[in-house]
C-alpha cells in the first residue's frame, strides 16, 4: 500500500516553522537560548535531516533510536537523518545550539563512503567533550549562526556549505578519538550494538526474537541472554517499544489510517494492532492522536 504523505515530517521547513527561525533552503540554525527547547516534540518522531547539537546548560533525557541517553552540558548529540527521536525529560533551563540540515545541502561526497562512522555515530550518538573540544564546537555554531543570519550575501549558501564541511570534520575527529581513548569492545557489547541496529532497520517488519537470532548467526536463548544482561531489558520488551514508538510517531506525524498503519507495522489485522498499542499506552490508537 502506498504511503501518504507526512502532515508534519520533522524535517528542514517544519522545524523553521515551529521554531519561527529564517529558512535557508536546506538548513535551520537556532539563535535563542529556547528555541530548541520550545521546538521539541512530546511525541516520538523521525528525524528528516542530519542534527549537530551542544548542549550548553540544562539537561535533556531522550530516546534516540529506541535507547535513552542522556544530554547535559559539554554533551555533544549527533543524529542521523531517518533516525528515531523521542523526548522524555526536559528541564526548563536546556539550552543547546543546534544545527540542522539536509544531507543535500552540503556535498554528497560528504557522506559516501562513511558506513563505519555513521555506523558509530548510530551506536554513540551522545559524546561527552573535553573543555577544548567544547570551545571548538561553541566557535563552529558561532560562525554557522553568524553567516545564516546574515542579511544580506550573494555567497551565504557557499559559505554555510563549506562551514558544515569543516563541522563534519571536526565530529569525525571526535569520535576517532573518542574510540581511541575508550575501551576495548568485548564480544557482548559487539553483539548488542549489532541488534540494535538491526532492530532500527526490522523492527516495523520482525517481531521475532528468532529472525534476529538468525540474523547474527546465534540461538534465541544466547541472544537473549546476552541482551538481558546488557541493557536489563529482554529482546521483547526491546521490539515492542520500538514498535509503540514507531506507531506513535506514525499516529502523531502522519496522516495514516489505523488501518494503513496496521499494515505498516505487519499486524495481520487492525484490532490485534489496536489491542497491541492500548496494552503499552492505555489508550486506543485514535485516542492517542486525537489527545
Amino acid at each position: 500500500m502506498e504511503r501518504m504523505m507526512d502532515v508534519e515530517s520533522y524535517g528542514i521547513p517544519y522545524v523553521s516553522e515551529k521554531i519561527g527561525l529564517q529558512n535557508v533552503e536546506g538548513i535551520v540554525v537556532n539563535r535563542a537560548e529556547d528555541s530548541v527547547r520550545n521546538g521539541l516534540t512530546n511525541y516520538p518522531h523521525t528525524v528528516n535531516g542530519f542534527i549537530c547539537a551542544i548542549c550548553i546548560k540544562g539537561r535533556a533525557e531522550l530516546k534516540i533510536n529506541f535507547q535513552k541517553r542522556l544530554l547535559e552540558p559539554y554533551t555533544l548529540m549527533v543524529i542521523l537523518p531517518g533516525s528515531m527521536m523521542e523526548p522524555i525529560e526536559i528541564s526548563d533551563d536546556l539550552h543547546i545550539d543546534t544545527i540542522f540540515f539536509d544531507p543535500d545541502f552540503v556535498s554528497r561526497d560528504s557522506f559516501s563512503n562513511n558506513y563505519m562512522f555513521f555506523h558509530e555515530i548510530r551506536q554513540i550518538p551522545c559524546v561527552r567533550l573535553n573543555d577544548e573540544s567544547f570551545e571548538i564546537f561553541k566557535q563552529h555554531h558561532t560562525n554557522i549562526s553568524m553567516h545564516y543570519y546574515r542579511e544580506e550575501s550573494r555567497s551565504k549558501a557557499d559559505i554555510l556549505q563549506f562551514l558544515l564541511l569543516a563541522l563534519l570534520a571536526e565530529i569525525k575527529d571526535v569520535y576517532k578519538t573518542n574510540d581511541e581513548q575508550g575501551q576495548k569492545h568485548t564480544r557482548a557489547t559487539e553483539l548488542t550494538a549489532v541488534f540494535f541496529d538491526l532492530l532500527y532497520h526490522h523492527h516495523k517488519e520482525e517481531r521475532s526474537v528468532s529472525f534476529y537470532a538468525q540474523k547474527m548467526h546465534l540461538t534465541s536463548k544466547y541472544l537473549t541472554t546476552i541482551i538481558r544482561k546488557q541493557t536489563g531489558k529482554s529482546i521483547l520488551v526491546w521490539i515492542n517499544e520500538a514498535v509503540v514508538a514507531q506507531a506513535k510517531s506514525l499516529l502523531k506525524t502522519t496522516n495514516l489510517s489505523v488501518m494503513e498503519i496496521t499494515d505498516v507495522l505487519n499486524f495481520a489485522e487492525s484490532s490485534l494492532f489496536c489491542r497491541f498499542f492500548k496494552r503499552y499506552t492505555n489508550m486506543t490508537p485514535s485516542a492517542y492522536r486525537g489527545n
